[in-house]
C-alpha cells in the first residue's frame, strides 16, 4: 500500500488522530505537529521495527544530497537509528519493538545546542530557543504493520515562533520529503 503523509502548516495545537504513544511523555503543552507520514507494510510488527531503524543513509541518495546542501555533517552507512542518536540529536527514549523518540533543541534554524541527557532535554525552555521532538512508530495491523513518523515543535517566545514558522515556510516540504524517502527505503528494505 502507498504511504500516507500529512504536513502541517497551520502551528496551532492538532488533536492526534493514534492511539497514546511514548512521543506524547515528550510533548510540551505549547507543542505543534508539523508533519505525520506512515506506510503499511505486510511483514510482522517486530520485523518492520527493526528493518526501519536499520535503513542506512546510503539507501536515500535524496535525503544525503539535502543533508549536503545544508551543511548536516552524516556518514552514509549510518543507520536512520545512529543518524537521530549523534548529536546535536538526542536519544530520548524507546520501547524496544514499538517506538523510539528524538530530540533536538536550541534556536529556529540552528542545527541544535549540545544536551546530554533526556533529562536536560525535558527541562529545556530557553527564552528564544525551540526544541522538536520526533518518532518512529510500528504499530501492529490484520495483514502486517504500519511504520509511522511524526515531527513536533516546541519554541519558547514570540521572536523564536515568528522565526520558526518563516524557518519552516522553506524547510517544511524537504523534511516532508526525507520522511517519504525514509518510508520508501524502509518498505523496499522489507520487500514491500
Amino acid at each position: 500500500m502507498p504511504a500516507k503523509s500529512g504536513s502541517y502548516g497551520s502551528f496551532g495545537p492538532m488533536a492526534k488522530q493514534r492511539p497514546p504513544a511514548l512521543i506524547d511523555g515528550w510533548l510540551p503543552p505549547a507543542a505543534r505537529l508539523l508533519e505525520r507520514h506512515e506506510a503499511e507494510v505486510r511483514v510482522p510488527p517486530d520485523r518492520a521495527y527493526d528493518a526501519a531503524l536499520q535503513v542506512a543513509l546510503s539507501e536515500m541518495p535524496v535525503v544525503r544530497l539535502l543533508f549536503w546542501l545544508r551543511g548536516i555533517r552524516y556518514s552514509r552507512e549510518m543507520t536512520i537509528r545512529r543518524f537521530f542518536s549523534t548529536p546535536p540529536f538526542l536519544s530520548l527514549a524507546e520501547v524496544p519493538g514499538q517506538e523510539v523518540v528524538f530530540g533536538i533543541a536550541g534556536r529556529p534554524g540552528g542545527l541544535g545546542a549540545r544536551l546530554s541527557s533526556p533529562d536536560e532535554f525535558r527541562s529545556f525552555q530557553r527564552p528564544g530557543g525551540m526544541k522538536a521532538i520526533a518518532n518512529f512508530r510500528v504499530d501492529e495491523r490484520e495483514n502486517g504493520a504500519v511504520i509511522s513518523t511524526e515531527t513536533w515543535v516546541a519554541t519558547f517566545g514570540r521572536l523564536p515562533a515568528f522565526l520558526f514558522r518563516a524557518y519552516w515556510l522553506v524547510v517544511g516540504p524537504f523534511s516532508a520529503l526525507i520522511r517519504r524517502e525514509f518510508l520508501r527505503a524502509a518498505r523496499k528494505r522489507m520487500g514491500t
